[in-house]
């Protein structure tokens, strides 16, 4: 079987044995000799065989049934080699339905972002996110997003499926795994596919684009990322149910990290006790996982109160009796005034109290 002349970058707009498949935007040239499929590399700038078993078949067949070890061996080792080549493509696209009428690409990015960054389109730069309609350029209510890593197709599954898209809705989405036809078992829909004439260099600027896009922002520095794996949830607790039930200082952190692990790996859990809104910090090991928190928990009642779940932005000081009494042993070190108790969030009585409260629970044994 003879290597087929594949045609140059520039060639494939007019190559009638060259398809660009739009969900994947990746091209497929197919051999007209024996039928066999290749698919093109934009990065390596390369063709690489789209190994199945009929070429395997068809392979064999070629050398006939009676082969002696040697042209077996060889066999074996030409489809380990082109196994390794053939790269198992990840599904990197979700599909979407019950979508309002009257839905906008800007709200679908929007949207569809809390998962993960939306691949741009190469030619446009634009976020790949099709919005489907009719014959009639009536929209109709499904849509095809493409993200630009494989995990968060299945985060958006986890986190999105059966969501209201707008806090007005009725009804929910549906979001699950895209599934593609192979349109090569579709002659009549092969014939229709539309080709575009792209550059390679566009294409690889495109990529490059995104890349220094995303390592910048992995490399914005270890404080902001620590921020961005930090979810603030408000209204979990009273101060009046702390000071009439200290023990929840313990079982609060134990509740909210039973619940926030089934998202992903959880590394802290921090209750603000003197906050006036019951904020609790809970710290993710990724930032995935703290977005998918933020779904889950954002408008679900707690003790009979909403919750407010936001990612930290970096800048808001919560109040905690640890950081008043370190505020206060720092000030007392210093310009210490006879007669006073204060730190620098004011009065630091209703502190001790709490504190020597929780002491001698502690020291009860209960």
């Amino acid at each position: 079987m003879s290597t087929p002349k594949f045609p140059k970058p520039s060639e494939f707009a007019a190559d009638t044995r060259v398809q660009l498949v739009e969900e994947t935007g990746h091209y497929i040239f197919t051999d007209p000799s024996d039928g066999g499929e290749y698919e093109y590399d934009e990065v390596k700038g390369a063709w690489f065989p789209m190994w199945n078993e009929s070429l395997v078949e068809q392979q064999q067949s070629i050398y006939g049934t009676e082969q002696d070890d040697d042209v077996v061996e060889e066999q074996e080792s030409t489809k380990r080699k082109n196994k390794g080549l053939a790269r198992k493509k990840e599904n990197t696209s979700v599909y979407v339905s019950g979508l309002p009428l009257d839905t906008t690409d800007e709200e679908m990015v929007a949207f569809f972002s809390q998962c993960g960054t939306i691949m741009p389109d190469i030619v446009t730069n634009k976020p790949r996110v099709k919005l489907y309609r009719d014959a009639s350029g009536e929209l109709k209510g499904d849509a095809l997003v493409t993200y630009y890593k494989a995990p968060s197709v299945q985060l958006a599954v986890d986190i999105l499926d059966d969501s209201r898209f707008r806090p007005t809705n009725s009804t929910n989405i549906q979001v699950q795994e895209a599934k593609f036809e192979n349109k090569a078992e579709h002659s009549g829909e092969a014939d229709k596919t539309k080709r575009l004439r792209v550059d390679s260099k566009l294409v690889q600027k495109r990529l490059n684009q995104l890349e220094r896009k995303l390592d910048w922002v992995d490399d914005a520095g270890e404080v902001a990322d620590r921020h961005k794996r930090t979810v603030i949830l408000k209204h979990m607790f009273t101060l009046k149910e702390l000071e009439e039930d200290i023990t929840m200082l313990l079982d609060l952190p134990e509740d909210v990290r039973a619940e926030c692990e089934k998202l992903g790996k959880v590394t802290s859990v921090k209750v603000y006790d003197l906050s006036e809104d019951g904020v609790i910090a809970v710290k993710f090991k990724d930032e995935l996982s703290a977005k998918a928190c933020v779904q889950m928990m954002n408008g679900r009642f707690f003790g009979g109160r909403q919750v407010e779940a936001t990612i930290y932005d970096g800048q808001t000081r919560y109040k905690s009796s640890k950081e008043s009494s370190k505020a206060e042993t720092v000030a007392s070190t210093s310009d210490a005034q006879p007669g006073r108790s204060t730190n620098s969030h004011g009065s630091n009585d209703g502190d001790e109290a709490r504190m020597e409260q929780y002491a001698q629970w502690l020291d009860s044994g209960n």
